[in-house]
């Protein structure tokens, strides 16, 4: 149960009394009105029979770990909020609106004006009996003050903070930027203009530490595009709203955290990117690209470019990327399907497919921004000038090959579907790859002399590297496979270590 405090000189007794037993102490603060002595609840079921707290009061509440209390709101006492404050230590409160039957209603972390401090704001439509379950993170105990006050008028100038309310709103003006604060998990809506042609939405004179969200939504709450970091500064955000979308439309503006900014709509002045194929019907019917060649891109959101490619061993791989493109590439058939897809491989958010002259032509790659989202970046082929590998690359040739030799890193390049096999010395030894080069993410496998599995590893080294202890037991002969996950291409450095290492 919670106990009253009522700061007297027993006060330190009663604390460490309480602490000993793991219960929370809750008193009014002096400096705030006095309520009718009441232990708050630490279950629901006992809160409804406790009076309500009462509006412009503050608890100071200490939590043993793992505990919550529960606090009964007024019923019709206009709008208000609840907010934590005077967190003490590495306290983190998280502070739920509960109905009666225990359904969250609303929840807030870090949306207070104090770090890691929690606040809700409780409008008067809300239907009571409603309560407070406040909590710390991660099952922690510490001490915070809880204030109930009456919410200040709003300020009609204020954006609308739900979708309902900016569908009564006038739309956005073009060009006329809109001042905008917002709490922690506080969100901003606007009403979208009819008939507009293509636009801009972006965030701009970002307030230190702001990092802005922006949210195409339609008119039932469907997120149709997103964007985090694609403005011109840092951490601001841009997004392109087509002129063709259906109307009405929405934006929802929101923050890492709170902040403050600027939002504008601006007209979409860029000069549409060059032409390119943007189906596989389309990319049959337009020559393929040429080794060498290099094509400049820019997609609006949902957009993809498909390009016939030439034959031989050749890599295609995005760069240049701008805006924060983050680029995805997939290799078709001819029949439309996917055959392998690759996102980061080729560095950063850039990505990289090797096809090898012996797969089947014609073949296919689809570029397309990760989420379906806009960017611009240009895509290549080049010539895979590799040449064969100087490894083993079955079971079978690495029977009649050299052991791999303890403390000599090999270099190994593998196209997709491609393996590398080594013979194992005698005794115990730990294998490891390093080294991995454009988002590679290796798998040792652990075989025995007839290809069967003994023991495997994915990401036991560093990051996406594989780490492999191999206790040397089996006396049949053991093999290593090194490998790519998604039999994938890729690059690395494999190193047999003495055990222990």
């Amino acid at each position: 149960m919670l106990r009253p405090n009522t700061r007297q000189a027993t006060r330190p007794a009663a604390m460490l009394a309480a602490a000993l037993l793991g219960f929370a102490i809750l008193h009014p603060l002096p400096a705030m009105a006095q309520q009718p002595a009441a232990p708050p609840a630490m279950e629901l079921a006992d809160a409804l029979s406790q009076p309500a707290m009462a509006v412009d009061t503050a608890l100071a509440i200490e939590l043993a770990p793992g505990q919550s209390a529960f606090i009964r709101l007024p019923d019709g006492a206009g709008d208000l909020v609840a907010e934590t404050r005077n967190l003490t230590g590495d306290a983190d409160t998280v502070m739920a609106l509960l109905d009666s039957q225990g359904r969250v209603l609303d929840e807030d972390d870090d949306g207070g004006e104090e770090n890691l401090s929690s606040r809700i704001e409780i409008g008067a439509e809300q239907r009571g009996p409603l309560f407070l379950r406040l909590g710390l993170l991660e099952g922690g105990g510490g001490r915070f003050d809880l204030t109930l006050a009456q919410a200040p008028a709003a300020d009609p100038k204020a954006p609308a903070r739900t979708l309902a309310e900016a569908a009564g709103r006038a739309p956005l003006v073009v060009g006329e930027p809109q001042h905008v604060t917002l709490r922690g998990r506080q969100e901003a809506y606007f009403r979208m203009p009819a008939n507009a042609p293509d636009l801009l939405a972006v965030t701009r004179g970002l307030a230190a530490g702001t990092d802005t969200v922006l949210t195409l939504m339609d008119a039932n709450g469907r997120e149709l595009g997103n964007d985090d970091d694609g403005g011109d500064e840092e951490l601001a955000s841009r997004l392109e709203v087509p002129g063709a979308q259906r109307r009405p439309l929405f934006l929802r503006a929101g923050t890492m955290g709170g902040g403050s900014f600027e939002l504008v709509l601006q007209p979409d002045t860029a000069p549409p990117g060059p032409s390119f194929p943007r189906s596989l019907r389309e990319a049959m019917a337009a020559p393929a690209l040429a080794v060498g060649q290099s094509v400049s891109l820019r997609l609006r959101r949902g957009q993809t470019a498909v390009f016939g490619l030439p034959e031989g061993d050749i890599a295609v791989f995005t760069r240049n990327l701008r805006r924060g493109a983050d680029t995805v590439l997939t290799l078709l058939d001819a029949q439309g399907q996917e055959v392998s897809e690759d996102d980061d491989g080729g560095g950063g958010l850039a990505s990289r497919i090797e096809i090898a002259a012996g797969d089947p032509r014609p073949a296919f790659v689809r570029a397309r921004v990760i989420g379906d989202g806009a960017g611009e970046f240009d895509i290549m082929v080049e010539a895979d000038t590799a040449g064969p590998p100087t490894f083993p690359t079955s079971l079978q040739a690495a029977q009649a090959a050299p052991m791999l030799q303890p403390g000599a890193a090999v270099p190994i390049r593998l196209r997709r579907g491609q393996s590398a096999y080594f013979m194992l010395p005698p005794g115990a030894h730990v294998a490891a790859t390093r080294e991995l080069r454009d988002g590679t993410d290796t798998i040792l496998e652990l075989l025995d002399a007839n290809g069967q599995m003994l023991a495997e590893d994915d990401d036991g080294g560093d990051g996406l590297a594989s780490r492999l202890a191999i206790d040397g037991t089996n006396k049949g002969g053991a093999f290593l496979r090194a490998g790519v996950l998604g039999d994938g291409a890729g690059a690395f450095e494999l190193i047999l270590l003495p055990s222990g290492r």
